[in-house]
């Protein structure tokens, strides 16, 4: 039985795209303390205006999807910058919208990255 639940996780990590980047239709928080992240992200979970969670590019259906697909992405971490996934929602979401995802990245054992807009001085 484990060597054909390992030949289903080769699998799905050979027919995955690693680097799916959709753009999305966001507007981003705007922080005075934006900076370029040190380390490479390991996901990328974002919310969209109308609330539709995102996974690395791909529509999912609920918070629940969100934490195990970040979880498969760390199970294999060696360090926590392994661990880093980047989150995006749009600025006009409530604390009830957003808040029950950032909490399913960390109990996936994910560290949350928050990406925002810099602030622009004219």
């Amino acid at each position: 039985m484990g060597d054909i639940v390992f030949m289903l996780i080769i699998f799905f990590i050979l027919a995955s795209e690693f680097d799916k980047t959709k753009d999305l239709d966001l507007e981003l928080t705007e922080s005075g303390q934006v900076k370029e992240p040190e380390f490479p992200i390991a996901a990328r979970v974002a919310i969209d205006a109308e609330g539709q969670l995102y996974f690395n590019g791909e529509l999912m259906d609920s918070v629940k999807s969100i934490e195990y697909a970040v979880s498969a992405k760390v199970l294999n971490a060696e360090s926590d910058e392994q661990r880093r996934v980047e989150f995006k929602c749009d600025k006009n979401l409530r604390k009830d919208q957003f808040e029950p995802v950032l909490k399913a990245i960390a109990e996936g054992g994910g560290i949350i990255e928050a990406v925002a807009q810099e602030i622009k001085t004219d």
